[in-house]
């Protein structure tokens, strides 16, 4: 199979595959560290209530942020040169598959050795959270480890199979989802709002176990892959 060449598609641009992350990261990664500095200044307990609010601080995503436009990129831009070069549709699929694994292992690896060393440290001796904070897991770091991964994958096989289904069936996809998206808004509002004790329900909800918010996002990951796999035999190439 010559899914090597789908894996040469994905690193040609060294800066575009794992050249702007980084760079991105190390600059957000510092802004943090001037706002640690700036207001631990204040005190202790303007750094203990800092340490705590950073629990929600979404700098990270200056790393994860273009994992989310990869698994589009992957269609978008990649399916159509594949399918040019009179690459078979089984090994695209095959290539675009190793290269998700290898972003969501290599970022797993990266996002928990920065987060071992942020908490060794106390947040880099200043109780900055940037390693250490929700989206990638606050718990131990082997749970960090795979709720990063989880979390990458997902991300990059929902982002090919929504690709995938706009090329497979056009804009009427687009408007289709949007409708249904601005429905489920509505209904959910006119829930919380008519509903007595929905909105603590849906707050129990969101506030699921580790494991099993593990289990959900693995499910939506799975699910993706599979849409995707099953596009990926029937969707031409615009």
């Amino acid at each position: 199979m010559r899914y090597r060449s789908v894996i040469d598609m994905h690193v040609v641009n060294r800066m575009q595959a794992f050249g702007w992350q980084p760079i991105v990261g190390a600059i957000a990664l510092v802004i943090v560290l001037a706002v640690g500095a700036i207001v631990g200044s204040q005190g202790p307990e303007a750094r203990a209530g800092m340490y705590l609010g950073m629990t929600w601080n979404g700098a990270i995503f200056a790393v994860l942020g273009p994992m989310i436009g990869y698994g589009f990129t992957s269609m978008g831009q990649y399916f159509p040169l594949a399918l040019g070069m009179g690459l078979t549709r089984r090994e695209f699929a095959a290539g675009v598959s190793l290269v998700f694994l290898a972003n969501a292992v290599v970022y797993a690896v990266l996002i928990t050795i920065g987060k071992m060393i942020e908490v060794a440290t106390g947040g880099f001796g200043l109780q900055i959270r940037f390693f250490d904070v929700f989206y990638t897991g606050t718990g131990p770091a082997w749970q960090t480890l795979i709720q990063t991964f989880l979390l990458i994958l997902a991300v990059l096989f929902l982002g090919a199979a929504i690709t995938a289904a706009y090329l497979r069936f056009g804009q009427a996809l687009l408007w289709i989802g949007g409708a249904v998206l601005a429905v489920l808004a509505v209904a959910l509002l006119a829930a919380l709002i008519l509903i007595d004790g929905f909105g603590r329900g849906l707050l129990e909800l969101l506030t699921l176990d580790w494991g099993s918010w593990m289990a959900v996002i693995a499910a939506i990951g799975v699910a993706s892959g599979a849409v995707w796999l099953l596009l990926v035999r029937r969707t031409q190439a615009r």
